[in-house]
């Protein structure tokens, strides 16, 4: 039997993602300590590939520093393929087929996935060494690839369908045999002007080759390509935690109900009340007299502080928020430092779901609540109030008092008269 490689996709530099991934890879967002690509790194690990192969591109240098330490520290040999230019997951396969010729099991780097669910299933499929591709089923198929099936056989996936609707879609995890993989120097340009790996299933299906799927549970994947789905992400994972893990420190006098994970190093001091489940990172400091509710994720080194109160919420690494401030429905970059008095407004008064432009496209996040995206290295002053489905790019500055009603440039300084 042939060499079992791994290849993960993670060159992509995910525009939909801004201002989040203006300072860092996609695949870099952290999803409870760990970025997403360490649960694909994870997978390929534990089902026994040989080497995993990730293609890379974007902030590369940092993508190649963080996943060697995964590798590392679970035991895995790794090597690294460059694409030159961002022309689609067909191309990326291709660019690692100018060096391998194995069979693979390959995963798009940039969804969050809960590897120890989908391990059973895939590892059936790894023995056997046939073609398969794993699907979800979601409510709306327009934002994703389709599966077009017959029986338990794909016959081909269609990009982004203009009928939504429910149905089977491609969840970015695929095994395919050396002997087809190699069919991807077949795959044209496609309309998107890329080359999409999905229209191999077509290709082979003609040649005589079989794909076949198997299914996945809903709440074991997410696709990343909004900020907002981080916030989905972060709440699958933090719903399968149904204990506490507390390996930091907790001050007398603070109220903890529900699942919670608190890291190494991190303090959560007096008066502070927490509504599990919570995730808490290493280092960190929360407290005193802080409200952190379900589904918040404070990433390491980050300080929740005094009369401060978070909901369904991630602040990623080394953000402050230190005093009478609250944060609801958001996501907020790396070394953000918001001051004292900031309020994110996370609900409109007609109650309808909130709406964040994408590319200059107003995009329906499909939540009644959602408050801001803030880049990296952002400051607010005093007593500043952001809107709902506002974005503020990274490094801006927002001078005390201003209320931000539309997006933020990156590099920008609000005053009043900027509004």
């Amino acid at each position: 039997m042939k060499v079992l490689i791994g290849i993960v996709l993670a060159a992509g530099k995910g525009k939909r993602l801004h201002p989040l991934t203006e300072t860092r890879s996609k695949v870099l967002l952290p999803i409870l300590g760990q970025p997403i690509i360490y649960r694909h790194i994870d997978l390929m690990k534990k089902l026994g590939v040989e080497k995993v192969v990730v293609v890379v591109s974007h902030f590369r240098e940092k993508v190649i520093e963080v996943v060697k330490d995964i590798a590392n520290d679970i035991g895995v040999d790794v090597d690294f393929v460059d694409q030159k230019e961002e022309l689609g997951t067909g191309d990326a396969v291709k660019v690692v087929l100018r060096k391998y010729e194995d069979d693979a099991v390959i995963s798009y780097g940039d969804t969050y996935i809960q590897p120890t669910k989908i391990l059973p299933s895939l590892i059936d499929v790894v023995k056997r060494r046939d073609n398969y591709i794993v699907g979800v089923e979601v409510d709306n198929v327009s934002r994703y690839g389709k599966l077009v099936v017959d029986g338990d056989r794909v016959l081909s996936v269609i990009e982004k369908p203009s009928e939504g609707g429910r149905g089977l879609i491609n969840a970015g995890i695929y095994v395919i045999k050396s002997s087809v993989l190699k069919l991807v120097e077949e795959i044209a340009l496609s309309p998107r002007r890329e080359y999409e790996l999905t229209d191999l299933i077509y290709i082979a299906n003609k040649k005589g080759y079989t794909f076949r799927f198997i299914k996945i549970e809903n709440e074991w994947w997410q696709d990343i390509g909004y900020p907002w789905d981080l916030l989905k992400s972060i709440k699958l994972e933090l719903s399968s935690i149904k204990s506490r893990v507390i390996k930091g420190e907790i001050e007398h006098g603070v109220t903890i109900k529900g699942a919670i994970v608190i890291d190494e190093g991190a303090i959560v001091k007096g008066s502070t009340y927490i509504e599990g489940p919570v995730y808490i990172g290493r280092d960190a400091v929360i407290g005193p007299n802080s409200y952190l509710r379900p589904y918040t994720s404070i990433e390491r080194e980050s300080h929740i502080g005094f009369s401060v109160e978070v909901k369904e919420s991630i602040l990623l690494e080394k953000t402050h928020a230190a005093h009478l401030t609250y944060i609801g429905d958001s996501v907020i970059g790396e070394n953000t430092n918001l001051g004292a008095g900031t309020i994110i407004a996370n609900l409109r008064f007609d109650e309808k779901t909130v709406k964040v432009s994408v590319d200059g496209i107003r995009i329906d996040t499909g939540r009644r609540k959602m408050g801001a995206i803030i880049g990296g290295y952002v400051k607010t002053g005093i007593n500043v109030s952001i809107m709902p489905g506002v974005k503020i790019g990274s490094y801006s500055i927002i001078y005390p008092g201003v209320t931000v009603y539309r997006d933020v440039p990156p590099n920008t300084t609000v005053d009043r008269d900027w509004i």
